[in-house]
């Protein structure tokens, strides 16, 4: 039965309260209503796709938490350097087939950067946790941006990288309760302020 819970002792508790409603050594056991609602009341979710989507586990990002990940999406964005215009990859695609690269090597949007700091690929993420806290680094950001669509941001004619890198350590900075003043952020790829299709990136 894949399920998830948010802690160990709930995950016992929930055995303790269904370890005589089914035979869980067969592989036939079925995930009647009751079991169902077993794994609800005791703060658990089942994975997958094929049942009722009952409350997740409750996990909540720490601002401290969502700064790290920021300052992680931060680093991606100066290594791979920046990208607009593919709203449904979040990442160079005709980089990544071009140049051989895997997809966490190419050129990234805000998003794609906040994706591969929380799971390692610019998609969004499908696990729980690794999903919420890219989805609270992005609100985050958007926040900071005083918009609704971080991608919208970023694809706008006239944004610039060092732009994107501005917000982004505003935003960190604001989670961290600090105002440092930062000197512009090294760039790998290319100027700061060129354009996916203007900025000379090595292959």
């Amino acid at each position: 039965m894949p399920a998830t819970w948010a802690t160990p002792a709930a995950a016992r508790r929930f055995v303790e309260a269904v370890r005589d409603v089914a035979d869980w050594a067969s592989p036939a056991t079925v995930l009647t209503e009751p079991i169902f609602q077993a794994i609800d009341e005791h703060h658990g979710s089942v994975d997958g796709f094929d049942g009722p989507r009952l409350r997740r586990p409750p996990y909540t990002p720490t601002d401290a938490e969502i700064a790290d990940l920021l300052s992680k999406a931060l680093t991606v964005l100066i290594t791979n350097g920046w990208y607009q215009g593919d709203a449904s990859s979040f990442h160079d695609v005709d980089q990544e087939d071009g140049d051989d690269l895997d997809s966490s090597d190419c050129r990234v949007c805000a998003r794609g950067a906040i994706n591969i700091a929380a799971a390692g690929d610019p998609r969004p993420p499908i696990a729980y946790q690794p999903s919420v806290l890219a989805e609270a680094a992005t609100d985050a950001l958007a926040e900071t941006l005083g918009v609704d669509d971080v991608t919208v941001w970023n694809d706008a004619p006239g944004r610039t990288a060092s732009a994107l890198h501005d917000a982004v350590t505003r935003t960190i900075d604001r989670l961290r309760g600090t105002q440092a003043t930062h000197a512009p952020a090294p760039h790998s790829h290319g100027t700061a302020d060129a354009s996916p299709t203007g900025c000379p990136f090595p292959d």
